[in-house]
């Protein structure tokens, strides 16, 4: 079994909702007797996904992709110490 070359391999974005892995194989008298193996698979992309931060690395035939998160105003909120009672009386648990 032959391994795809890193030429051959695309990783794109469509719609900025699906992610498409997919080979295209070259055409060269070994693979020709065999056949091309061609793959392709189609993902969903999570919501919040920084699509123009997307990347791919091939090496040692292992494929990595990596999507980021898309941060949009992260969460917070303050508490005014005016807010809070002056004493706070805790239940102690018994042993």
């Amino acid at each position: 079994m032959s391994r795809a070359k890193k030429e051959e391999i695309r990783v794109e974005v469509e719609d900025s909702r699906y992610i498409i892995i997919r080979t295209e194989p070259e055409e060269t008298p070994e693979r020709a007797e065999s056949g091309p193996r061609r793959f392709k698979r189609k993902f969903r992309l999570p919501e919040r996904v920084d699509v123009e931060g997307i990347t791919a690395s091939y090496e040692d035939g292992v494929l990595t992709v990596s999507v980021p998160r898309l941060f949009v105003g992260l969460r917070r909120f303050r508490i005014d110490p005016s807010d809070l009672p002056e004493r706070r009386d805790l239940p102690a648990r018994a042993a």
